[in-house]
């Protein structure tokens, strides 16, 4: 578990800045881990930029307080907020390559607070947890978001090679990236495109090629995210036009569905018998099907017909799979 690792380190932590010099069958015992371990440990703790000494006299390792800088002000709830929100990155693959990061700074800030507080926080964050929606990243997503980092946070623009699937073709275009957004799985980049001639939403998975260039870019001051991103159907917000939609979910469907916010345009009406009716104004309805069909019967399009007409289609599509006979394996 997470929360067993981080208090091991800060144990080992404990342990080194106790003005006693420790070898590694010493340190093995006094965590119950084995040697190989506890090297493992004392090697995070160098690349958290925690540099615990070797006493070559002592034949022992050692770790100074003041290399630890003190977080004085910082509350209980302040505390485990940021402890819980960084160590919980790694519980499932979420596509967050920040999540290393945050979690060193969480270990250097636990590391520095006062030994009843830093317990507090950890017997405590045992009992809270957040799980991300799991995604599947991959090696190319990993690369070309640390380009985009990069030039996003020095104000460099970048030339990218994307996969264009209504043209059917790669399209190059230099990018002036004015913001990062992960969101529905994934991590998207918010800029102006020289292509289009204007700010465009990329998803970074589609890229398959990033090259950073020496020429820097200023942000308009007047840009605004939530001009070029979706909702939660659609993060990529193909245009500023909007469709009206309206749903009607039923049973337990609508207590579900009426406790989240799902978009900053909808409206909840309450009919009859715990039936309610779902509104709101979304740029494309048919990225709405998946999440429609995942509450069954539960849920019925009354507008637009385009959309109602596409659900149709999907469950028909899936009644002929499941009318067929199952070939045995």
């Amino acid at each position: 578990m997470v929360a067993g690792r981080i208090h091991r380190l800060l144990r080992l932590i404990a342990l080194l800045q106790s003005g006693r010099v420790y070898n590694s069958a010493q340190l093995a015992s006094e965590c119950e881990v084995s040697r190989r371990t506890v090297f493992r440990d004392l090697k995070t703790l160098q690349e958290a930029g925690i540099y615990v000494l070797y006493d070559d006299d002592k034949q022992g390792y050692l770790l100074p307080w003041r290399t630890i800088v003190p977080f004085k002000d910082l509350t209980f709830e302040e505390v485990l907020a940021l402890f819980v929100l960084s160590q919980d990155l790694d519980k499932t693959i979420v596509g967050l390559p920040l999540d290393g990061i945050a979690r060193s700074a969480s270990a250097k800030i636990l590391s520095s607070l006062p030994d009843t507080l830093r317990d507090q926080v950890i017997e405590a964050a045992q009992s809270v947890s957040i799980w991300l929606t799991p995604c599947n990243p991959s090696i190319r997503n990993e690369l070309h978001y640390k380009t985009i980092l990069k030039a996003v946070t020095a104000k460099q623009n970048v030339r990218i090679h994307y996969d264009c699937p209504k043209e059917q073709k790669t399209v190059s275009t230099m990018l002036s990236p004015y913001h990062m957004l992960y969101s529905n799985r994934e991590w998207f980049v918010v800029g102006r495109s020289s292509v289009d001639r204007g700010i465009k939403v990329f998803p970074i998975l589609k890229i398959i090629k990033s090259e950073l260039l020496d020429e820097r870019f200023k942000k308009p001051s007047r840009f605004k995210l939530d001009r070029y991103v979706g909702n939660t159907w659609d993060p990529v917000r193909q245009s500023s036009r909007t469709v009206s939609v309206k749903i009607r979910f039923h049973s337990d469907a609508a207590q579900a569905v009426s406790h989240i916010s799902w978009d900053p345009s909808q409206e909840i009406r309450k009919l009859k018998g715990g039936t309610i009716e779902f509104r709101a104004r979304v740029s494309n309805p048919d990225q709405m099907t998946d999440w429609l069909l995942s509450f069954g019967n539960q849920a019925e399009v009354i507008s637009p017909p385009s959309l109602r007409k596409l659900v149709k289609t999907r469950i028909s599509e899936m009644s002929q799979i499941y009318s067929k006979k199952s070939r045995p394996n």
